[in-house]
């Protein structure tokens, strides 16, 4: 139980930290440059957190470890975002540019995708065609067949 509250408090402290980093420059950079300021931000989060959600003692210090582990890939994605030379170049957030050009190519590609959805549909429906085809037409003569079938019956009863 309390190895499950602090994975969760852990993973509560990471999302908290790196979405403040994302909002404050400042903060992003100094982690960024600093394992220390990193760690000592990390056990801190945890603490707050741990605090809110009543864990305490060693709960929030390995959550607080782990917080800090596995902020670093989410501070190298911050660094790839907003502050490398080419996300500079492209005005601060690369995730913008990055969102028009698969809309962009999605605009591209949604017609023929969407013929070829076409023509495969096609194709399965011509090789399957002797299933719903005899589904179908059962479906449709059910009325007849019995209507014969109560025919057939009156027949027996009335030359017997």
């Amino acid at each position: 139980m309390l190895f499950s509250m602090m994975i969760v408090l852990a993973f509560t402290s990471t999302a908290l930290e790196l979405m403040i980093a994302a909002r404050v420059p400042i903060w992003r950079r100094l982690s960024a440059k600093s394992p220390l300021f990193n760690l000592l931000n990390s056990l801190f989060l945890s603490f707050v957190v741990g605090v809110a959600f009543g864990a305490a003692g060693l709960v929030a210090m390995g959550a607080g470890v782990l917080s800090t582990i596995m902020s670093v890939p989410g501070y190298k994605f911050l660094y790839w975002n907003y502050d490398s030379p080419q996300a500079i170049a492209l005005g601060g957030n690369r995730m913008v540019h990055v969102k028009k050009d698969i809309k962009a190519q999605y605009d591209k590609w949604h017609i023929a995708l969407a013929d070829f959805a076409k023509l495969v549909y096609t194709f399965i429906k011509i090789l399957t065609f002797p299933i719903w085809a005899l589904r179908w037409i059962l479906t449709k003569s059910r009325p007849y067949v019995k209507r014969f079938n109560d025919y057939v019956e009156s027949r027996k009863t009335v030359t017997s």
